[in-house]
């Protein structure tokens, strides 16, 4: 089963990426061996099919890459579908207020720390023979409830989301909320990058972790690590595809 990112995030950044191009699990062993910590697997945005995910996200626990899932729908049923079938976590978009927090918070622990649905096999734990109550244990710990600030609300109540108990990382939406804070892609500005500095002491004071998304920006992606934001998603692996085919026909041309 993968390691612990809960426990690596605590101690330093962490970096995954979000695969949207590739169709196939080998995408685990390659992030792992290109040094990356954990995985995007989108159900909001990416193309992929729900067998897809879940495949990629096993291979993911087999490759010690973190599979985490961001949901299109964050009822119950399809929460307790994504973490029966791989995911060792998910992140939720458009979280504006401490009640939807906690709702989803609740999806992610069994009883009686939460509402988990029990499912028949846990299949990121291996196929051994394990009870039900072992699976929980082993699983509580380490399951990841991530929930995305992407807008003015969100920010005015982001101290409560923050201290809402089952919550593991407040992860900043960052093209969402240049647009709604009204400075589309302006990821430098003086309000966005105030945005991110409050996200980051709220987590701090709340002793949880920050992180953000869609800053293509190198170094403006260092000035918000330099906040103490360490769960980092670091690209598509269509973007980074692109760029080194690109770079490599450029080379060859000149």
């Amino acid at each position: 089963m993968t390691g612990d990112l809960k426990t690596r995030l605590a101690d330093g950044p962490c970096f995954g990426v979000s695969c949207r191009l590739t169709r196939t699990p080998d995408i685990a062993a390659m992030l792992r061996d290109c040094g990356y910590d954990w995985m995007f697997l989108d159900l909001e945005h990416g193309p992929l099919s729900f067998d897809q995910i879940s495949q990629t996200a096993l291979a993911g626990v087999e490759a010690g890459v973190t599979p985490l899932v961001r949901m299109a729908d964050p009822s119950p049923p399809a929460i307790h579908r994504v973490l029966s079938n791989g995911a060792m976590g998910v992140i939720v978009p458009h979280v504006d207020d401490p009640e939807t927090a906690a709702a989803v918070a609740r999806q992610c622990r069994f009883p009686p720390l939460g509402e988990r649905s029990v499912p028949g096999i846990v299949p990121q734990l291996g196929y051994r023979p394990m009870s039900f109550r072992e699976a929980a244990e082993k699983l509580d710990p380490i399951t990841l409830c991530v929930v995305m600030i992407e807008s003015p609300a969100a920010l005015e109540a982001v101290d409560e989301i923050a201290a809402v108990e089952g919550v593991d990382v407040l992860f900043v939406g960052a093209s969402d909320l240049t647009f709604t804070l009204g400075k589309p892609s302006a990821y430098g500005d003086p309000a966005v990058v105030g945005a991110m500095e409050r996200v980051a002491e709220a987590a701090r004071r709340n002793g949880k972790i920050a992180g953000f998304g869609g800053v293509a920006d190198a170094a403006m992606a260092q000035r918000y690590i330099g906040f103490g934001m360490h769960f980092i998603l670091a690209g598509n692996d269509q973007t980074m595809f692109l760029q080194g085919a690109r770079s490599r026909l450029e080379a060859l041309r000149a």
